[in-house]
């Protein structure tokens, strides 16, 4: 048996400083929930980035903050810190982002971090928060990782550390600090390599500093700031005997409305000595293009380009013209559904650029997935829909069209036929959704597959869908149809459904690839929980949360007509999930209960609607039932909280049980294969033989104790091809192969 990951999706976590360029290579790496995922960069728009790995977990809490560590050579290493206080330094080694060490001396919530490798060293610091208290941290290691030294960095009382960088100057690290005081400092490495000390502080921002960092540049030392008062500053550090230039002009919003003058703006020389020299810290320009808060400032390689990062949808390209910083290069409006950019990284030097298509995924868990015949469909948190399918040019999976983005959280999905889906989300309604002619061309130009083999003689919608204004249904348009806003800004996020013949950029995903919704499912009183449908596509079975029985039913529905036909009564509390046999005339659930179920259609009749209960558990399971699977019309296997996997006959007697490490939250069946998902992220691979069950490989374990569950494990038609969706934000296939 050889299995091998296909796919990855993963998002970038959605804070300033989490993405960060290669130099030694064409990747991206950035943090993804509590992994590092590294992602090419495609040459041209013919090709979409393709994610090559994710790094083991090292985090039990979601990463804040990945910064690449500064070092004169091609290497490429890096620094991460998270919500609970661990920060991990990182190499890339090949196609894969590989743990060093962790540096422990935080207690709180990692906020910044920053760090330089020496030769022969490298020194790292850290800011944390936790009220009522906050730290600065720095250490010492080896080339190795092996701990030197660590101390606390004193700061002004009352004030905490919002963002760092540093840089060698001579050996001896600089560090820049931005504080919540709205302050500037420089920090001076001691001569002795084991401590740091404040040099000088310098004020010109009137709000909170979000982002700094040197032009790596020691002949001509430039410190780049910015914050919540949406202004770019530029600090020169230089000798003091250099030929001091006029300080730059103020922009009005920065001055005290009394006296006309700055407001805490220090222009004048400010003198600090470091390593045996004395040099000023001056303000160097005041730069102005952004709306919003600024979230990162990166510099270009050679130090003479800046890019900054801002909530108001843009990125800006600094550069130097006559003397003047000016806005050389603006970048957006990424889609109407953007919240703005937290990142940014560039090392190329280009006039005209044109968006890339890469590889993201859910934002948050994603909860639920299925497999049509010839592409991939999932859920998530962050209240999308997604389908992915395989690029006939490039052979890699890419996502292909956001056919729901919905106002509420989703929660469970179901293909009923090779056009209709169901989907659910954290809402009392389900909504079904079919296939407009735009989807179809878009996915036979992609994949290659022929439209007649992937959808038949289904019907199909119209040629696409758009969002009204305040309104959560997808409404149909018709090709060439185009809903105009009420000023330019609407105008450019306006829906314009079109025929894709490559990968398609986030904004285009967004608002251009929606699905027509062709029906409402009303009739569950709580949160959708679960849905399937039979394997003819005539019968969709329904159920929500419920803490009572009477809420607790499964709901059965002609999908001819949408209308409901009958609730099945038997579970006390939520049904977690349901699934039909493959002969389509027995129904499997399963509940928070702690009992299965099974329901026969009393005439045998596939496309019926009349189910009886045959059978309950006992108590095989003691803790939560979470899923279930047909392996095939003569046994199933549930899983549970209590760490049992158990396989059973259609009768309901036990087959045979196996005891996992961790609560077992998810199972799939393909042949005599089930794969067991954990509580940690793990998939087990095990085979039943008819009276037992095997353990033949683990996939994915953990160093540490990790919280990432399985939510849902789909095999596709073929039973090769093995979905997995978890709640640390990640879509993965595997392919299994003899």
């Amino acid at each position: 048996m050889k299995i091998k990951e296909e796919f990855i999706s993963a998002s970038v976590n959605p804070r300033s400083h989490c993405l960060v360029a290669c130099k030694s290579a064409p990747f991206v790496v950035y943090a993804s929930s509590l992994q590092i995922a590294l992602q090419t960069v495609p040459k041209d728009d013919s090709e979409v980035g393709v994610i090559k790995s994710t790094s083991e977990r090292r985090h039990q809490k979601p990463i804040t903050v990945l910064k690449r560590l500064k070092s004169s050579g091609k290497v490429d290493e890096f620094v991460s810190g998270d919500v609970n206080s661990r920060v991990n330094l990182w190499k890339l080694s090949g196609e894969r982002v590989e743990y060093v060490a962790e540096l422990l001396g935080c207690s709180g919530s990692i906020g910044t971090v920053c760090g330089v490798a020496e030769e022969n060293r490298k020194i790292v610091a850290a800011a944390w928060v936790s009220y009522p208290n906050n730290g600065f941290e720095a250490w010492w290691t080896s080339p190795t990782g092996e701990l030197l030294n660590s101390t606390k960095i004193e700061l002004d009382q009352k004030a905490f550390a919002l963002c760092l960088d540093a840089i060698s100057l001579q050996n001896l690290v600089l560090l820049a600090v931005g504080t919540s005081k709205r302050f500037v400092e420089l920090y001076g490495e001691s001569e002795d390599r084991k401590s740091f000390s404040r040099l000088v502080s310098v004020a010109g921002h009137t709000d909170w500093i979000h982002s700094i960092a040197f032009n790596d540049d020691p002949y001509n030392l430039l410190v780049a700031s910015a914050g919540q008062d949406t202004y770019v500053r530029l600090w020169s550090i230089e000798p003091e005997s250099a030929t001091h230039s006029e300080p730059p002009k103020i922009p009005a919003a920065l001055l005290d409305e009394d006296t006309d003058t700055p407001d805490e703006l220090t222009s004048s020389a400010n003198l600090f000595t470091f390593n045996n020299s004395t040099l000023r810290c001056s303000s160097h320009a005041v730069m102005q293009g952004h709306d919003d808060w600024v979230h990162s400032t990166v510099w270009s390689e050679n130090g003479r380009v800046l890019l900054t990062a801002s909530s108001d949808k843009t990125c800006i390209i600094w550069r130097e013209i006559d003397n003047l910083w000016r806005d050389d290069v603006r970048l957006g409006i990424v889609g109407g559904q953007a919240a703005g950019f937290f990142s940014a990284s560039s090392d190329e030097q280009k006039t005209f650029w044109s968006s890339l298509p890469m590889t993201g995924g859910h934002v948050g868990e994603v909860r639920d997935v299925d497999w049509h015949e010839s592409f991939l469909m999932s859920v998530g948190q962050d209240q999308t829909t997604r389908a992915f399918a395989k690029s006939e040019k490039q052979q890699v999976y890419l996502e292909i069209a956001r056919p729901q983005v919905h106002g509420h959280d989703m929660q469970c999905l179901s293909f009923v036929n090779p056009s209709v889906f169901v989907s659910g989300a954290e809402e009392k309604v389900f909504r079904a959704f079919r296939a407009p002619k735009s989807f179809v061309k878009s996915l036979e130009s992609i994949t290659g597959i022929p439209a007649e083999k992937s959808f038949g003689t289904s019907q199909l919608a119209e040629f696409g869908a758009c969002v009204p204004a305040l309104g959560l249904s997808n409404k149909p348009m018709v090709e060439g149809e185009t809903v105009d806003g009420e000023h330019w800004e609407e105008d450019a996020f306006r829906a314009a459904p079109t025929i894709l013949t490559a990968a398609p950029t986030e904004d285009t995903l967004q608002q251009n690839t929606l699905w027509p919704e062709e029906h409402k499912l009303y009739g569950h009183g709580y949160e959708v929980y679960a849905v399937t449908a039979n394997p003819t596509g005539t019968v969709l079975a329904t159920a929500c949360k419920s803490s009572h029985t009477e809420h607790s039913v499964v709901m059965l529905w002609n999908t001819a007509d949408w209308s409901k036909r009958a609730d099945i009564i038997g579970h006390q509390l939520t049904v977690t999930q349901i699934a039909w046999n493959p002969s389509g005339t027995i129904l499997l659930t399963v509940s928070r209960d702690r009992t299965a179920k099974l329901y026969k259609e009393k005439t045998g009749d596939v496309n019926g609607f009349d189910y009886e209960c045959v059978w309950t558990s006992g108590k095989e399971h003691t803790r939560i039932l979470w899923a279930c699977d047909w392996i095939d019309d003569q046994h199933f296997v549930t899983v549970a909280r209590d760490q049992k996997v158990i396989v059973w006959s259609a009768e309901g007697a036990p087959k045979a049980q196996l005891k996992l490490d961790e609560p077992v939250t998810a199972v799939a069946a393909s042949g005599d294969l089930i794969v067991a998902g954990l509580q940690t992220g793990e998939l087990v691979v095990l085979r039943f033989t008819g009276e037992n069950l095997e353990v033949i490989e683990k996939i994915g374990s953990n160093a540490i104790k990790i919280d990432a569950a399985v939510l849902r494990l789909r095999f596709s038609k073929c039973g090769r091809k093995l979905a997995v969706a978890t709640s640390d934000a990640k879509l993965r296939v595997f392919d299994f192969t003899v």
